[in-house]
């Protein structure tokens, strides 16, 4: 049985086979993601993200197609109506937005916990009123949410 540490470098680099787009676009950013599937991928089995975030990061307004179950580890998170330390979890039902979420002064780092592993990297997001699902394993649906999370965090004058 390994044993790991999120103070180990290589905890960061756990990550299946087509979700290296997300791991590397947390690189520089001070943040990271690690992928744990509890089974098969292609089954579609329970995954756990671990997700690392910067000092003031701030995780836009989104949702899964799935059950999921979130625990701060490290730091602070605020989510609106609170500010969650470490031992605090969060719970939504599929297709329930949640966010946006800012990471406290120092970060904070969280194990969300996937019923579905196609749910761990598929989001859905509120676009003007239009809910857009993007499967981030694909380069495609990856550049897409990133531009329209830009989109969301800039105002237009």
């Amino acid at each position: 049985m390994p044993f790991m540490s999120i103070d180990d470098p290589e905890f960061w680099n756990n990550c299946p086979k087509g979700l290296e787009l997300i791991s590397k676009s947390m690189k520089g950013t001070g943040g990271g993601v690690a992928y744990f599937v509890m089974g098969e991928a292609k089954d579609n089995a329970p995954t756990v993200v671990a997700l690392r975030m910067a000092p003031n990061w701030v995780l836009p307004r989104h949702a899964h197609d799935c059950y999921r179950f979130e625990v701060v580890v490290q730091g602070t998170l605020d989510v609106g109506e609170r500010v969650l330390k470490v031992g605090d979890v969060m719970v939504s039902k599929p297709n329930i937005f949640y966010g946006p979420h800012v990471a406290g002064p120092d970060g904070c780092t969280t194990f969300e916990i996937f019923s579905n592993h196609a749910a761990s990297h598929e989001a859905i997001l509120d676009l003007a009123g239009n809910t857009v699902k993007f499967d981030v394993s694909k380069p495609g649906d990856f550049s897409r949410m990133m531009e329209a999370q830009r989109a969301i965090r800039t105002p237009t004058a």
